[in-house]
């Protein structure tokens, strides 16, 4: 199985509220990512995770001052100066950055992740996302936000792009021969010259070939157009589905897609996202979800419901069942397919605060033994093809104590199963996963 682990906007989403987050350590410095790096590397996992969206919540009231105040999905920075100082620190660990294929140039983009990937030796994937805030789209000038088919299309054309760049330079271009005075067999360095409906480029790349050449390509989206981007592009997914049902069959979706592009299914890994928590049972686990939402102040799902969601209920009542309010909703969300598997889980009667404080903590939650969590992470994996593995959570549970727990206590059973490695297969992430060029 690959690991993952899942550190976005860490002083986020009221994360700053559970107790012992970041004990010992500043609110946003170098030595919690370092110290991140280096338990995961203990743990012989594959990536820490970023995801990102440059923008303040507006959407609840219409206005930032209620997200702001209560420390809701805000502030984001941009971690991506931690990339190089955290591969220094830790050995083997990879790295998954994000960044927009709607407002970032596909020429700045493979620019950037070539010399990531050359600055980690090899340990860097980009998380590929189209955005879905209004906010983001304004503060990088586009207003009013590109309509959701747009930015598929956009960023098929965009990937393909990245993809042509990243090859414009061969694998054996560079030559250094002192004697003859050659750096680079020009015959090996080519003009893309793509002209396309949103970009129009020649090329080449300046820059040397990287250790993985192809950076990992990473994909969220989870929506039909998210899937056939997903098909067409990614290495790996990340997916959120609440039942194991649900996750075999999200994986014979994405496999009869990735068959219809004539791809091997297994070019394309999942990473199931959950929560893991060693030695608590079922039940000290909700209880101590249910602690960490109920210390939350009033009105906290609605927010960020509004929040991840993209519609305004600060004037809805909280009391509201999710049956009757979700038809006058479901037009206006972004997440369609995050958004549709919640609502086909939301228990009967549940209030719409309720549910959106269920976004918290949506994840399945593994808890247990050592030995009863590599039992459960086991039947994910065997029930999904054993193509992928899992990326974990911290909501709910400290950083970096959600991490350190995971790789102290379910790991070490793990590796005695055989479930996961014990020591880094190659120096780059697609040798640790396994995967050939795409």
């Amino acid at each position: 199985m690959a690991m993952a682990a899942d550190i976005s906007f860490a002083h986020s989403s009221y994360a700053w509220r559970v107790p012992g987050a970041w004990k010992g350590y500043d609110y946003y410095g170098a030595d919690l990512y370092e110290d991140l790096a280096r338990i995961a590397s203990r743990g012989v996992m594959d990536m820490l995770f970023f995801g990102d969206a440059a923008e303040t919540p507006e959407a609840y009231g219409g206005s930032h001052h209620a997200a702001v105040a209560a420390g809701m999905q805000w502030p984001k920075h941009d971690v991506m100066p931690f990339i190089p100082m955290m591969a220094k620190a830790a050995p083997g660990i990879s790295f998954g950055l994000t960044m927009s294929t709607t407002y970032h140039h596909p020429f700045y983009v493979a620019r950037l992740y070539n010399a990531l990937d050359h600055v980690t030796g090899g340990r860097i994937a980009w998380n590929a996302v189209t955005s879905a805030y209004k906010n983001e789209a304004a503060n990088w000038g586009f207003s009013p936000m590109m309509a959701h088919a747009d930015r598929y299309e956009r960023a098929h054309e965009h990937l393909t792009v990245v993809k042509k760049l990243w090859d414009s330079v061969e694998r054996d271009a560079i030559i250094m021969d002192h004697e003859t005075g050659i750096f680079a067999d020009a015959d090996k360095v080519h003009r893309i010259d793509h002209a396309g409906k949103y970009f129009t480029l020649p090329g080449p790349l300046p820059v040397m070939p990287s250790p993985q050449h192809h950076p990992v390509v990473l994909q969220a989206g989870q929506s039909p157009p998210g899937m056939d981007l997903c098909a067409t592009h990614a290495d790996l997914q990340f997916a959120v589905r609440n039942t194991i049902e649900g996750m075999r069959e999200h994986r014979q979706a994405l496999d009869h897609l990735l068959v219809g592009k004539g791809r091997d299914p297994r070019d394309v890994g999942i990473l199931w996202a959950l929560r893991v928590c060693p030695n608590e049972s079922a039940s000290e686990a909700a209880e101590k979800d249910e602690a960490w939402r109920a210390s939350l102040p009033p009105g906290t799902g609605l927010m960020l419901f509004s929040s991840v969601y993209g519609v305004d209920l600060s004037k809805v009542d909280p009391g509201m069942s999710v049956s009757e309010a979700i038809e006058s909703v479901r037009d206006q969300v972004t997440h369609t397919g995050v958004f549709n598997e919640l609502v086909k889980n939301a228990a009967p009667g549940q209030t719409l605060d309720a549910f959106g404080l269920g976004a918290l903590t949506d994840e399945v939650c593994i808890a247990g033994t050592p030995s009863q969590i590599a039992d459960q992470l086991e039947e994910i994996h065997e029930a999904t093809g054993q193509c992928g593995g899992i990326i974990i959570s911290a909501r709910g549970r400290p950083v970096p104590g959600f991490l350190r727990d995971f790789v102290e206590h379910a790991v070490p059973e793990m590796q005695r199963r055989g479930l996961t490695k014990k020591r880094y297969a190659g120096p780059t992430l697609r040798h640790n996963l396994g995967l050939t060029k795409s």
